[in-house]
């Protein structure tokens, strides 16, 4: 329960004799009594909750109200319903917390005002307190309906972030190489199709890698320092894939792909493919020491219109020539041949 307590909504109360008004505190202290399973006049009754500064608000106020309900001048039972809420709202929903409050107020509270010579303007004080109890008890059965819709809403829509936020990460899985978190070949392709059908976008350019030297890396030091080596050479080319607008894919094995789903022109994109071929450089280092390797890249840029597989096999005959021509080197793809500058 929370510990700020929850006031009763006041309503203009009828003047209350000191000796009824006295009741109110008694009334909370003895509820509260029976809720928490201490021994009362009610009887000896096995716990619900705790004692604390913010429950015994919530009961004084509750027992205030209906006090002066039972006392007022203008008798409103009904008003004894939005106590019954109250109760609920505040927190106290134990499974006998309403058959312990109905016992203090059908049990001990009469007793209790007869003690105090307590009466009521129509002198008919037992009608009055029936009818409070009931419209208290169904107060209360209704905030313990309205609480339970609430709850099953809230617990429907946690099911339903719990789905949405599942089907994302399957999707994400889905769509990205494990190993690196590039997307993987499924996503590439569907990428490079889409950028392709697009009217928006003139001309789309690609970069087909394939490493120098992982084999050996791989053979020599262990899957652990291929996959670590691959992580790195993943983070460096998405990195200057992302800094040139493109995107990067690891599209199996040591390929990867670098999509500019419009592109910079073919000299752009031999700029591209000369820096990540810089990348690919550069030094790795791993647990058993230090490994250099290199990359290969077939370059092909293409209108949009044409077929994703055409632009990949255009660009797959550029890496062949490329890697034909040794290591470290670019090829681009022309119609008739595959002209090498690398």
């Amino acid at each position: 329960m929370a510990e700020t307590a929850l006031r009763v909504p006041q309503r203009p109360r009828s003047p209350v004799r000191p000796a009824e008004a006295a009741l109110a505190p008694r009334l909370a202290r003895e509820w509260l009594a029976a809720l928490d399973g201490g021994r009362s006049e009610a009887g000896p009754l096995s716990g619900i909750l705790g004692h604390g500064p913010a429950e015994r608000v919530v009961l004084t106020d509750i027992a205030a109200r209906l006090v002066s309900i039972l006392f007022g001048t203008t008798f409103e039972p009904g008003a004894a319903e939005t106590a019954g809420r109250a109760l609920v709202a505040a927190g106290f929903t134990g499974a006998d917390v309403l058959g312990r409050s109905l016992r203090v107020l059908m049990l001990w509270l009469p007793s209790a005002l007869e003690d105090a010579e307590a009466g009521c303007p129509d002198g008919d004080l037992a009608r009055r307190l029936a009818d409070v109890t009931g419209a208290f008890a169904d107060g209360y059965a209704r905030g313990l309906r309205d609480r339970a819709v609430a709850e099953q809403e809230t617990l429907r829509r946690a099911e339903l972030d719990a789905e949405r936020l599942l089907s994302r990460q399957l999707r994400h899985q889905a769509m990205h190489d494990p190993l690196t978190g590039l997307p993987n070949r499924t996503a590439i392709f569907g990428r490079l199709a889409e950028a392709l059908s697009s009217e928006s976008a003139a001309r789309v350019g690609l970069c087909y890698l394939d490493l120098d030297g992982f084999k050996g890396v791989n053979d020599t030091e262990g899957h652990a320092a291929g996959d670590k080596l691959l992580a790195v050479i993943a983070e460096r080319f998405g990195r200057v894939a992302r800094a040139r607008g493109a995107v990067a894919a690891r599209i199996g094995g040591d390929e990867f792909i670098v999509l500019a789903e419009r592109s910079p022109g073919l000299d752009g994109m031999i700029i591209l493919a000369s820096a990540l071929l810089a990348e690919a450089r550069r030094p790795i280092a791993l647990p058993a020491g230090v490994a250099r390797v290199s990359a290969c890249a077939g370059v092909v840029e293409r209108t949009a219109g044409t077929t994703a597989e055409s632009v990949v096999a255009a660009a797959d005959a550029a890496l062949y020539e490329a890697k034909s021509r040794g290591p470290g080197r670019w090829s681009a793809y022309a119609p008739a041949r595959s002209s090498a500058a690398m």
